[in-house]
């Protein structure tokens, strides 16, 4: 049965571990060339070297900015599991009927069923786990970057996340070709579901923990995932931070006139160091929802009689 998956997905395999190398050697060079920077081997991005060089020089956040079309594509990068390992899993032998003979062997489906979603769900482990160790050593390249809520964009790209991005998509990707056995309707459903799913985590995790509030500037809202801003009035109502303020002109110096008539700033948040609390916490609700996903797989295969 090994050498059987092994036959039957290796295109499929190859193809997604050929794109993650590509990636891979893109983020390499980017972050050499980041590298050199800090340390005062590339003038281009650079002025001056060392430790300063690499904490203050904006020429790093340039080379950040040209570099983050391609970053905030990293978290969908789990739908080829689901795509092209998943949905043709049982889709396919459903569509072309080979299912009847592969299922009357001396495998029995369970069998069957058990080393093949087995086998892919394990690559699709290490896949997320090789990809969230790639992006995190090049997130360190730049200051501030890596462990950090101020980019909730690619919070699902970094630590153990991607591993269960992964799993969640190959697993979502296999219920609908159970479910509705044909392979392009399958990737159609996987890839809806996946954006709705990553959506409504973006939503939600704000509210994995109850957040901080805070008045007044606070240094530990810097990369903190902000929940909500406002003002508070002299009479203790809360406001938009873009409400007017009577007597206070828009634009510049509009903050300075609001502290001078009593109003306060305040600041909702998640702290920093809440960063791998909500890893696990995000991975928690996703290998759930994998496991209730894989149920449906092996349910509506192993059950079914033709």
């Amino acid at each position: 049965m090994l050498w059987l998956t092994w036959r039957q997905h290796r295109t499929q395999l190859l193809v997604t571990f050929g794109f993650l190398a590509l990636l891979g050697g893109i983020l390499l060079l980017s972050g050499q060339l980041a590298a050199d920077a800090a340390n005062g081997k590339t003038s281009l991005y650079c002025h001056g070297g060392g430790i300063p060089c690499r904490e203050y020089d904006a020429g790093l956040e340039d080379l950040y900015q040209k570099i983050y079309p391609l970053v905030v594509l990293v978290p969908f990068v789990p739908l080829l599991a689901g795509v092209f390992w998943g949905a043709p899993l049982l889709a396919r032998e459903y569509e072309r009927n080979t299912h009847r003979l592969a299922w009357t062997q001396s495998v029995g489906r369970g069998h069957w069923l058990a080393v093949k979603f087995g086998v892919l769900a394990g690559c699709a482990m290490l896949a997320g786990l090789a990809s969230g160790q790639m992006f995190g050593a090049w997130l360190e390249m730049f200051p501030g970057k890596a462990e950090s809520f101020a980019e909730t964009s690619y919070f699902g790209a970094l630590g153990v996340a991607p591993a269960a991005w992964w799993l969640f998509a190959f697993a979502l990707g296999a219920a609908a070709g159970a479910l509705v056995r044909r392979t392009l309707p399958a990737i159609a459903i996987t890839v809806a579901v996946f954006l709705a799913a990553s959506i409504a985590l973006l939503l939600l995790r704000p509210h994995y923990a109850e957040p901080v509030r805070t008045i007044g500037a606070d240094p530990a809202t810097k990369g903190a995932l902000i929940v909500k801003l406002g003002r508070v009035t002299p009479d203790g109502r809360e406001t938009s931070s873009l409400d007017e303020v009577p007597g206070c002109p828009p634009g510049l110096g509009k903050s300075a006139c609001a502290q001078a008539a009593g109003y306060q700033d305040f600041t909702v948040y998640q702290p920093v160091d809440r960063f791998w609390r909500f890893q696990w916490t995000e991975a928690g609700i996703l290998l759930a929802a994998t496991a209730v996903l894989g149920g449906v797989a092996v349910g509506g295969t192993v059950r079914r009689r033709r």
